[in-house]
């Protein structure tokens, strides 16, 4: 009877021992289990925080992209009218210069016009004094010689 004790006891020790080591491996798993529960929840978390994020980043590029359109046809236009200003520029350019050469060129066409006028009324001028001067001896010479002429007359 001893030796059937000694069994049931070790059986009952080999039972509790592998109860205790149940025990063990469910609180072992239990803790476990809240840890992977903590990182899922904490993962959980994170990807909340990114849907989040994105969900901001989505609204902004929509905003953006509604705008683009508008954005990319003002470049459109002002890139059109700077191509158009460029290739029509150097003939504007050209017939401003054409236009500011002539009138330069009529300007000192007139400026000469007027200054050969002077020229010519100054000749005119000096002309005239000149017949004037020239009438004065012609009236002189006579006078001085009908003077002489009285003069051996009379004497």
């Amino acid at each position: 009877m001893s030796a059937e004790i000694d069994e049931l006891i070790e059986d009952e020790y080999a039972a509790q021992q592998e109860g205790a080591s149940h025990i063990q491996t469910v609180e072992i798993n239990g803790e476990n289990e809240k840890k992977i529960e903590l990182e899922v929840s904490a993962l959980l978390i994170d990807i909340s925080e990114t849907l989040r994020l994105l969900s901001e980043q989505i609204i902004r590029l929509n905003e953006v992209t509604k705008v683009l359109p508008e954005a990319v046809s003002a470049l459109r236009t002002t890139t059109e009218a700077v191509q158009c200003i460029s290739t029509e520029l150097p003939t504007m350019v050209r017939e401003q210069c054409l236009e500011e050469y002539k009138k330069i060129l009529a300007n000192a066409v007139k400026n000469y016009n007027q200054m050969q006028k002077a020229a010519e009324k100054w000749q005119k001028s000096i002309d005239e004094k000149r017949v004037g001067i020239f009438k004065m001896i012609t009236s002189s010479v006579i006078l001085i010689v009908i003077l002489l002429l009285l003069n051996v007359l009379f004497r």
